[in-house]
């Protein structure tokens, strides 16, 4: 995996480690990827199955400011991906590639799909397109995967600044007029290792997919949500809600009006489904005021812990049955419960103006 230092690189690599996966993980700092003997090297040392790239460019803002840092992450995604995609290609080894919703202009109304045609509106979001096109120009086993706005225990910055702002302002806020489906990194490393397990199995699904939790919303109403719940542990933060006044101002530049993903063709080629924020969002709150996390729920991945879960439920009825002197009633599966086998991906049209 390159990107361990990603918010969705510590996420898988906690995943992995937790199912005992083997695997290796790899930070920025410990690959150059624009230096393909080096590349090349690495890889045959380390005979991978598949790659994962996490390295997602997270200086977001500075690239619409800063001109120097724009074309640096012009290259390292041009340049970079397309080393990375031809070594991937010349040692038969898959992609799986995390990329974002900025690719797209933020004008449309509903949830973009995989078949939208993209339109970046900013330096971040172009970076993030030509990453994907060095991609899809150079290797044909790749998943690029779509996500929106991601968050973690691991940099809970965007909660903390908003809550010191609400009690500094006595409940004056500004927030951004979008909306968005903010996804727990814990939960996309879940998708990403199920979508890593099928390539494993040889599944034949390449392409570009969308995934981003349940419930979107606007960065106003999701302000308000964990400002009430950090209430719960801020006496300041509580008295100064009833005043709460939050104004909603123009989305800013490299962030649009609307970042919504459809995850349908996730759903129907891997059986991924969707799920919500609420035990994550929870826990970051938590952590946020050194208070010990509750435990969150197991995240299962679909096709796999599913069936290791269902046989264990099975064996466990069947032995309280027996003990009973009962016959042991045969467990039915409903269709929409029942692993997919991965499907050929859509194509995808669509790019940006040049």
């Amino acid at each position: 995996m390159l990107g361990a230092d990603s918010l969705l690189g510590k996420a898988l690599v906690r995943l992995l480690v937790k199912q005992g996966i083997e695997h290796r993980a790899l930070g920025r700092a410990d690959f150059q990827l624009l230096k393909k003997m080096e590349v090349v090297r690495l890889f045959t040392k380390q005979s991978p199955t598949q790659v994962i790239h996490t390295a997602i460019h997270t200086t977001a803002e500075k690239m619409e400011s800063d001109p120097h840092e724009a074309e640096r992450c012009d290259i390292i995604n041009s340049r970079g991906m397309s080393t990375l995609a031809e070594v991937c290609s010349q040692l038969n080894i898959p992609l799986i590639h995390h990329s974002g919703s900025l690719v797209f202009d933020g004008n449309k109304t509903h949830p973009y799909l995989e078949t939208d045609e993209t339109n970046p509106v900013s330096r971040y979001g172009k970076s993030l397109w030509f990453a994907e096109r060095s991609i899809r120009d150079t290797l044909a086993s790749h998943v690029i995967l779509r996500t929106d706005w991601v968050f973690s225990t691991d940099n809970p910055d965007f909660f903390r600044r908003h809550i010191e702002v609400c009690k500094k302002n006595k409940g004056k806020l500004d927030v951004m007029n979008m909306r968005f489906s903010p996804t727990p990194a814990q939960d996309l490393a879940r998708v990403v290792l199920a979508i890593a397990n099928q390539i494993d199995c040889a599944a034949d699904a390449w392409g570009t997919y969308h995934y981003c939790a349940q419930q979107p919303l606007s960065q106003e109403y999701f302000v308000e949500h964990f400002l009430q719940e950090a209430s719960r542990y801020d006496p300041a933060l509580e008295k100064t809600l009833p005043a709460l006044e939050i104004t909603k101002l123009p989305a800013q530049l490299p962030y649009i009006g609307n970042t919504v993903l459809g995850c349908q063709h996730i759903f129907e080629t891997f059986g991924i489904k969707q799920r919500t924020r609420s035990a994550e969002l929870v826990a970051l709150i938590q952590k946020l005021y050194n208070l010990q996390p509750e435990e969150a729920p197991e995240l299962l991945v679909e096709g796999f812990d599913d069936r290791e879960n269902s046989r264990a439920e099975e064996k466990k009825a069947k032995i309280a049955a027996e003990t009973k002197g009962e016959k042991p009633k045969k467990r039915v599966r409903k269709p929409a419960d029942s692993p997919r086998p991965a499907r050929k991906a859509a194509g995808q049209k669509g790019s940006p103006h040049s």
